[in-house]
């Protein structure tokens, strides 16, 4: 009887080491891989990161999340909306990346200890047509400088659209001789903070290139500044509402759309453009700083990671925006076509407390308050 059970147990000994030989010879190459990189990659903490929908896109593409997760990064995205909504989320946070150097300074101010990395930047821009510029050139509103993009003279065309010049009152306008009004299609002002920025280049430009300081003064001038935005009608409530608009309806409904310079380039390297679609920069225009503000350790190394691993910057390169070594971004733009000018001539912003109270007063006069 025993030796009965010694000779089972034998067998079913014998069994087991040849299963696990069968199951190690067939395991998929991958799931070797993937047990490879959980050995070699820092186990994945959390990071509470609030940022603009901008940025989305860039954060959640896959490459991106690989690189993140190889350094032991997972990203919880928050969406931002307006500094004084948001800073009560501000304990709950490990990371906020707001657009523009102004609000980047905000935050930490609010938030004691923190740090601040410079990730990249983007400029705003105009989405316009190539069937418009020998009219804009004709009413001295802009200029081509390349075969993809050119100078729209912002200046130049605020007098006319306070003026409540219509495209039909355009001179030598056959192209787009319609009775609407003259004017930059920007999104909802109370959701966007774009378009808060365009109206912050307006008031410089109206302040003779001065950034406005006083309160008082800041506030009448939003209230000149106002049928900029309420004479456009319906807004959307995000940049990319009116840019769907520029790729899917054509010049009929946005001839000339507000939109971020990486918006652009990466629609073109999307392949969603054709020639007919002109990029133009706006004299005076604004560049706007991505800076990440990291309140916590988590937070400050995603912030070191975005800003100096080099295929971080590239990413962000492809996603259109302008990287902390010029040379990147250059010869992706160069790619697609485009010589990414220099950016001189350029607006600067007032305090967010200034800008908050002439964005109030506009929001006031569309709710009619």
């Amino acid at each position: 009887m025993k030796q009965t059970v010694a000779i089972v147990l034998s067998v079913l000994l014998a069994l087991a080491v040849a299963l696990g030989i069968w199951k190690s010879k067939n395991t998929p190459t991958d799931s070797k891989s993937n047990s490879l990189l959980s050995l070699t990659s820092p186990p994945a903490k959390k990071v509470r990161l609030l940022t603009g929908s901008a940025k989305f896109s860039y954060l959640q593409d896959p490459e991106m999340q690989a690189l993140l997760r190889k350094n032991g990064i997972e990203l919880e995205l928050i969406k931002s909306g307006s500094f004084e909504q948001d800073k009560g989320q501000a304990v709950d946070l490990d990371a906020v990346w707001p657009a523009g150097a102004n609000q980047a300074n905000d935050w930490q101010a609010l938030m004691p200890g923190s740090t601040s990395h410079p990730v990249m930047s983007t400029a705003l821009a105009l989405a316009s047509w190539k069937a418009l510029l020998p009219v804009f050139e004709k009413n001295g509103l802009g200029k081509v400088s390349a075969n993809a993009h050119g100078d729209f003279y912002l200046d130049k065309a605020l007098p006319m659209m306070l003026a409540g010049k219509r495209w039909s009152d355009l001179q030598d306008n056959t192209v787009f001789a319609v009775n609407k009004s003259f004017l930059i299609n920007t999104p909802d002002l109370r959701k966007s903070n774009t378009s808060a920025l365009y109206i912050a280049a307006l008031a410089y430009i109206h302040n003779k290139n001065e950034v406005p300081q006083q309160k008082d003064a800041a506030e009448q001038m939003a209230k000149l500044l106002a049928p900029l935005i309420t004479r456009q009608g319906f807004q959307e409530g995000t940049l990319a509402g009116p840019f769907e608009d520029y790729l899917g309806q054509g010049m009929g409904k946005a001839p000339l759309v507000l939109i971020y310079e990486s918006q652009f380039l990466e629609a073109r390297s999307q392949k969603k453009l054709n020639d007919q679609h002109f990029l133009l920069y706006p004299q005076p225009g604004l560049l706007l700083k991505h800076v990440l503000i990291a309140k916590t350790e988590s937070g400050k190394k995603l912030g070191t990671l975005l800003a100096t691993d080099p295929d971080a910057q590239k990413i962000a390169a492809r996603f259109g925006f302008r990287t902390n070594d010029p040379a990147i971004f250059s010869a992706h733009a160069k790619e697609l076509g485009l010589d990414a000018p220099p950016l001189l001539n350029l607006a600067e912003t007032p305090s967010t407390a200034i800008l908050d109270s002439m964005v109030q007063t506009i929001v006031n006069i569309m709710e009619s308050k």
